[in-house]
């Protein structure tokens, strides 16, 4: 392949690299991922680029259906183990391993244009040929950290400087390549689950391993901001919708379990996310089973209140300012000039 360059200067400040993750599939992540891209991409600020790492059932690429057929990221990293495999064992540091294989595979030229009206990347999964599901098998994502564990860090940080956000799609489940997406690629991590216990199992596990992960590695203490992000709920039956996300005696509901999981992860004694739930809600939507429809008017009051906290970089308990603060539980709400050095996985004690 001819190498390419990519005719996008360097950003004065790095961008967010924001993975999208589910436990289980079904809960309309990718779709989430299209639309928000597409609307970041319309503010102009800084290109977006979306990339597919759900190597097992790509699916980014159906809601571009100009963008150019390409290699991707299976392509791109069995590049980067061939590189490994002839360069192991001669540079002083991991680091300096990293930059001279990503500088080798010039990583710049699997990203495609994903439309022509807006600052839009795509980087899919690969070509999706009759060899692709073999070769996505066969790559090992572990022997891939472990021969430089630097490498997925310093390519996070390549795409920050030329992008303003950065979209993973990552593959659901406990997959070595989940792993990689969900605790050494991000900045930020948006949880998308529908309101069921076979979503939510798992999730609670994740975020732990992901900020301890941060916080106990010298060269990853790097912030990572959490979003839960709920979907398919089913407004038509308020009474189920409040089940769901307060609980009962039985089991706890979704608001509690993220309060809880996002307090321990940020050594927080309380936190509240009534009013981040009373805003962000995916409805579920029948329609949209048929078709990839981008933009998704549908669900545009969900991806816009979504929005409000994430392009400003707020965490989810802190208050928006244009949302008026919620009634109830008010005196857990955190004020917005509240130091944010405390929001993110701490480094552990030497």
């Amino acid at each position: 392949m001819e190498h390419l360059r990519l005719h996008l200067p360097e950003l004065p400040a790095a961008g967010e690299v924001t993975t999208f993750y589910s436990y289980k599939g079904g809960v309309g992540r990718t779709m989430a991922l299209a639309n928000l891209g597409h609307i970041l991409a319309c503010h102009r600020t800084a290109p977006v680029l979306l990339i597919d790492w759900d190597l097992e059932a790509p699916g980014l690429h159906y809601y571009f259906p100009g963008a150019a057929q390409a290699p991707g990221v299976l392509d791109l990293f069995e590049e980067c183990r061939d590189q490994l495999q002839e360069r192991g064992g001669r540079y002083a540091s991991d680091q300096a391993l990293a930059e001279a294989v990503l500088d080798a595979v010039h990583w710049e030229q699997y990203l495609v244009r994903a439309c022509d009206d807006r600052p839009l990347w795509l980087l899919r999964a690969g070509r999706c040929d009759g060899s692709h599901a073999e070769r996505a098998a066969m790559l090992d994502w572990q022997g891939l950290f472990d021969a430089c564990p630097a490498l997925f860090r310093t390519f996070a940080a390549r795409l920050s400087r030329h992008f303003g956000h950065v979209l993973v799609d990552a593959r659901s489940g406990r997959a070595d390549c989940a792993a990689i997406c969900t605790t050494l690629l991000p900045t930020r991590l948006v949880l998308v689950f529908a309101p069921n216990r076979q979503n939510l199992d798992g999730l609670q596990d994740l975020v732990a391993r992901a900020t301890s992960y941060r916080s106990c590695h010298e060269d990853e203490q790097r912030q990572l901001l959490v979003y839960p992000l709920p979907s398919r709920i089913d407004t038509s039956d308020p009474e189920l919708c409040t089940l769901w996300r307060r609980g009962d005696d039985g089991a706890p509901g979704y608001q509690p379990l993220f309060e809880g999981m996002l307090g321990e992860a940020y050594g927080l004694p309380w936190l509240s996310l009534e009013g981040y739930f009373d805003a962000v809600q995916l409805p579920h939507c029948a329609s949209l089973a048929s078709g990839e429809p981008l933009p998704a008017p549908a669900l545009q009051t969900g991806y816009d209140a979504f929005m409000q906290w994430f392009r400003a970089g707020l965490c989810p308990w802190q208050r928006v300012p244009c949302v008026e603060p919620p009634t109830l539980n008010n005196h857990h709400a955190l004020p917005l000039e509240q130091d944010r050095t405390g929001y993110w996985p701490m480094p552990a004690a030497m």
